[in-house]
This record gives C-alpha cells, structure tokens and sequence, in this order.
C-alpha cells in the first residue's frame, strides 16, 4: 500500500513546488519592474522627450514635474511656447506618454501623449516619418487668447488631425475636423455690436497639403448669423504672411441685431434674392480683404 501511494505524493509535491516557482518568478518580476520605475531617473527621461519633441516640431517648449508610472510610461507637465502675439502659451497638464503597444510588433513604433489643456483633454499618437493622430475635447478657445486682446472668440473645440510627414518644415499631408461648439465674440460692444455676439456652432472640415489648408466644408449655424462656404488658407511664418482665399456666404437671421444688419449695408455689398450675402475674403490674415 505504501508503494503504491508513494508515486502519488511525489508527483503531488513537484506539482506544487512547479507552481511556488512560478509564483516566484511573477513576484520578482512585478517587484523588479516596480523597483526600476521608482528608481529610474525620471528628470533625465523628461529633458530627453522634450528635447527630441522640440527637433521634431520646432516648437519651444519646457517639461516639469516628470516621473515614472507602471508599466512603461513617463508623467509631466508640459508648457509650450508660442510666438503668435495673440496667443497665450499653452499649458498642458498631467501629460502621460507611454507606448502604443500594438505598434511594438510592427516596423512603425508609436507612443500616445495624453493630457489635459484649457479645461479639455488632448489625445496623441506620434509615429515615425512623422505620423501624427491627435484628438483634442472641450478645449475652452478663450483661455488660449491673451486676455488683453481687444476681440476673442469663445467656445469649446472639439477636433482631430490624421497626418504624415508632419514636421516644422510643413512638408506634410492629411485632413482636419473641427466643431466650434456655442461660439462667440467678445468685445464687438467697441464697433456698436452687442459685447456678448453669439455666433453658434462652426463646424469644419478639409485637408493639408504642405502650408495649403482646404477648406472643404464651412458652416455656422444657431446663431446670429448663418454661414457656409470653403476655400484655402496658405499658411505663412506669422498672421502677414498667411494669405487668405475664402468664398462665403453669409445669411441674416431672426435674430440677427439690426446693428449688425446695418453695418452689412454699409460694406457695399448687396443681398442675393433669399436675402443672403457672397462675400471673397483675400488679403492676409492680419489684414483681411472682402470684397
């Protein structure tokens, strides 16, 4: 009898010594892999993001706050200097960058940045041969704008850009939406203009081609006025050097100020049979041209 069993007991204790190694091994692999991130140098990782971010876009900008997450991903704040006078610089967040996992089995390696802006989120994926995909969310349009500008527009932006080649050198291609969603103008008070002019909701859609940026589908509904139309903008080094070549049709509505209504009258330009007016914006974007 004693025979018999003793077979039985042997295989009963590799079986179990089998799993306490295994187990083992997980919790000195868990453990390694928490003692690497708690100890991995995480300013130095940060300095060389933001340093291979900058190359990459030609952007100035400053990382902060870094440090290491599990698995494999990298926590920081992120400020990004613009040189457009109208603009704020902008502050992101709880940026966390990390790998795009699937791409780790393909020849295109990818990481995702993830943050908060402006009371939104934003959304990357950055790739080789500049491959870019960005997602932003309820991103507050005034808090971008310098406050002591004399007009802003308000709104919450919600968009994305799918692209390749996307560099400082602007030799890239893609397409763009974006939806401007309950928008307005402030400070039109100066001009005779109600201070808090509703525009409604914009909504956007187009492609890039190098500096070229089509506008393939314009519209502005739910407020003061409606508007539709497209065109392009050939995007230059600063606001005087952006030339502007935009077709666009502007209808008054029920609630449309008599001001504004007024001032329409005044340009020149005359209405169409359904009371709509075709304008042609040239010109630069410092300096727009209607006729």
């Amino acid at each position: 009898m004693k025979r018999l069993f003793s077979p039985m007991f042997g295989w009963s204790i590799l079986a179990g010594n089998r799993r306490l190694f295994l187990v083992c091994i997980f919790l000195f692999a868990i453990s390694a892999s928490l003692s690497l991130w708690a100890f991995f140098p995480a300013d130095v990782l940060q300095r060389r993001l933001v340093h291979e971010i900058s190359q990459q876009t030609g952007l100035e900008m400053q990382g902060g706050n870094g440090f290491m997450f599990f698995p494999l991903g990298l926590g920081l704040d992120l400020t990004v200097y613009t040189d457009v006078a109208e603009l704020n610089d902008l502050e992101l967040k709880s940026v966390q960058v990390s790998p795009v996992w699937s791409s780790l089995f393909s020849k295109k390696q990818k990481i995702n940045v993830v943050g908060s802006m402006a009371q939104g989120e934003i959304d990357a994926d950055f790739g080789e041969g500049g491959q870019l995909e960005i997602q932003v969310a309820n991103v507050s349009l005034v808090e971008l704008q310098r406050a002591d500008l004399p007009y802003r527009i308000s709104g919450q932006l919600v968009g994305a850009l799918e692209g390749v080649n996307i560099s400082q050198e602007m030799n890239g291609m893609g397409e763009f939406f974006l939806n401007l969603n309950n928008s307005r103008i402030l400070g039109l008070e100066k001009i005779g203009l109600p201070a808090d002019f509703l525009m409604g909701d914009l909504h956007l859609e187009g492609k890039l081609d190098k500096r070229r940026f089509s506008f393939e589908k314009v519209i502005l509904s739910g407020g003061a006025l409606e508007l539709s139309g497209g065109g392009n903008v050939l995007l230059g080094d600063n606001p005087q050097q952006t030339r502007l070549n935009l077709n666009v049709r502007l209808h008054p509505t029920a609630v449309t100020p008599e001001s504004l209504r007024d001032l329409l009258g005044l340009t020149g330009l005359r209405p169409t049979a359904d009371g709509s007016y075709l304008l042609r914006v040239g010109g630069t974007l410092a300096k727009p041209v209607i006729r």
